[in-house]
Formats: structure tokens, sequence, C-alpha cells
């Protein structure tokens, strides 16, 4: 006996019906969809909890699913389609069970970033590996260990472009280093837990002094300034320094070479023409005239008290050796935005 299909269509709301086994075709889906197929989600996979532990569980992973929901269409509103997809569905999964079960507000918080960087991947590349392993990472470090990920990050791996003086870089460092000192860890055991969840490892060598490591990024900043006589007996005269010479930071009555580092003085010079031998000198006494590391340490010291710790912390512990991974890195990222509400394109660090 033949048992013939029915040919009937019903079209739900945005769908396409195509004849044959009532193939259902979604072209989007609204924010209640997208909700509704989250709290599902958690419904149907997380474990049967008894009495008052189920309401609690219950009640957080709503909570969380909210938080994810809005940030995404927010931000990112064309990805809530991405919540039909199996592994946005594990991966949203995997955040609603380690919200319910910790109810760690600023776990929670760091885990929604995570998966709504992971939504706006539908693509599986790096980036996207990376998050769905950084969403089942996170959930075992502490708030210290989130912040020693952000710090290392921003002082080892970033440099602020868009600093214009010193005034505004001692205000980045204020606004964008100073909120993670705190929690800031120089514990061997912090390192080694990272280490062994993948999050970086120990270098068999240093980064070096951090206050050098600070003076190489930002030398334009820490210039001691020379006068005119001064450039004229070292460079000659009759050059075109269009560009490369600027009022000094730290003394009025002085002069000073004002680009961001050595890169951005060749390539100023070329454009105006001097040769490789002026160049080479330029670059010499953009480094002669650049205060030293000890000077830079104290006048950072001095504007942000703060800063102690971060010196005192490379200097003693395993901080200077840490390189992080690419997983580190989407961590420390995802920390950075949850605390400054700034954020970076994670695919310059993760190709």
């Amino acid at each position: 006996m033949t048992n013939k299909s029915s040919q009937k269509q019903d079209a739900g709301d945005n769908s396409t019906n195509l004849q044959g086994q009532q193939v259902i075709v979604n072209q989007g889906i609204s924010y209640t969809d997208a909700k509704e197929i989250a709290n599902d989600v958690f419904k149907a996979n997380f474990i049967e909890l008894k009495q008052e532990a189920a309401i609690i569980a219950q009640e957080r992973a709503e909570e969380v699913t909210e938080k994810v929901i809005s940030e995404l269409n927010e931000r990112h509103p064309e990805s809530l389609s991405e919540f039909e997809q199996p592994a946005m569905q594990d991966a949203l999964f995997n955040v609603q069970k380690q919200y319910a079960i910790s109810g760690d507000q600023d776990l929670g918080d760091l885990l929604v970033d995570i998966l709504v960087d992971r939504a706006s991947e539908p693509k599986r590349n790096m980036v996207q590996i990376v998050l769905d392993e950084s969403l089942s990472i996170a959930p075992k470090l502490t708030t210290e260990q989130f912040d020693t990920l952000t710090l290392n990050f921003l002082l080892v791996s970033t440099r602020r472009m868009d600093v214009k003086n010193y005034d505004e870089l001692i205000a980045h460092f204020k606004k964008r280093i100073v909120p993670f000192v705190e929690n800031l860890s120089d514990s061997h055991s912090d390192y080694t837990h990272l280490e062994y969840l993948g999050c970086g490892h120990v270098r068999a060598g240093n980064y070096g002094q951090l206050e050098q490591r600070l003076r190489d990024t930002y030398k334009a900043f820490f210039s001691s300034g020379f006068t005119h006589e001064e450039l004229i007996a070292e460079i000659g005269e009759g050059h075109n320094l269009a560009g490369l010479i600027i009022p000094c930071f730290h003394d009025s009555s002085k002069l000073q070479i004002g680009v961001l580092d050595e890169s951005v003085l060749e390539h100023i010079s070329r454009e105006n023409g001097l040769d490789q031998g002026l160049v080479t000198k330029l670059k010499q006494y953009f480094t002669k005239t650049t205060k030293n590391q000890n000077d830079i340490k104290t006048m950072l010291i001095d504007a942000i008290p703060e800063m102690d710790k971060i010196f005192d912390t490379w200097n003693k512990s395993s901080f200077k050796q840490f390189e992080l991974t690419s997983v580190g890195i989407a961590i420390a990222h995802a920390n950075y935005r949850r605390r400054t509400d700034e954020t970076m394109d994670l695919s310059i660090w993760i190709k």
C-alpha cells in the first residue's frame, strides 16, 4: 500500500513555502522569534533540577538570554537569524548553562559579549572557532585572571594610535588601563592556571622592562626637547622638516620630533625628499632626545599612582613573560569591552 503525503501548504510568518513535504524556508527571524528559540534551547537541554534550584536556573537562563538578544539586536540585528543554526544554539546553551549554574554577573556579562561576537561570525573561520573555545574556557577563570589577561593584552599587544599629546596619553591610561589594575595578579598559580587552560604560555624570555616598552611604543610623548640651535647643530640647515618638528610637550620653550615612531619618521622624511643619511641622523636624534626609561617610570607613577602596581607586578611575576594565545586575546578583548564599552577588531590579532 502506498501512503501519499498531503500537498497542502500552510504559510507561517516570514516564511516561503516550497512544494513537497511541507518545506519551510525562513527569511530572517524577529526579536521575539529569536528569544523564543533561545529559551526553548535551554528548556530542551538543561538538566532537570528540583524545586527552588530549578526556578533559580530558569530565571538566570532567561536573564542572560534577554541580554544576549538585546545586545545582538542593538549591535548586529542581522545576526539574529544565526539562532536557527545548530552551532549557534550550542554556543548559546553553553552560555545559558554556565550562567544558570554560577549566577556570577561578571561572568554572565563576559559570556554575553563573546556570544554576540560569535553570532556576527556565521562563516566557519579562526575567529568563530576561537570564540566558541572562549565560551568554554571563560567560566573556568576568575575576575583576577580576566583583568590580568586584559592588562597583558593592552600593554603588550596594542598601541593607541589616536593619542595626540602627553595629556591624552595620560587620559588614555586612566580610562583604559587603570580599571583593570586592582585585580592584576602576581600569583604564580594564576599564570599556571591560565597556561593550563590555553589562554597563554610563559615564555623562556621576557618582554624587557615595561618602562622601556612604553618608551618605544609612545616615544613622541616622552621627549626632553631641544632648541632650534641644537637641532641645526645636529642635522644642519635647509631641510624640509614639515610634519616632523613640533613644540615640546614638556617644555614649551623647546621643540621635539613629533611623530609616533621611527617608521612614521621615515615615511614623512621620504615624502619631504630627505636623503637616507639625514633620515638616519633624525632617528638617532629622536632616540637621543627621548627621556630615559627611569624618568618615564617616575613621570607615569606621579601622574597615575596605580601604575606603580603595574610596574611592580611586571617585575616580580610571570606577567612580563606571559604571551597570550588567540583564546586569551578573545577573552581579554571581551573583558575590555565589558568594562570600557569600547571594541576592537579581533581579526587584527586572530587570522
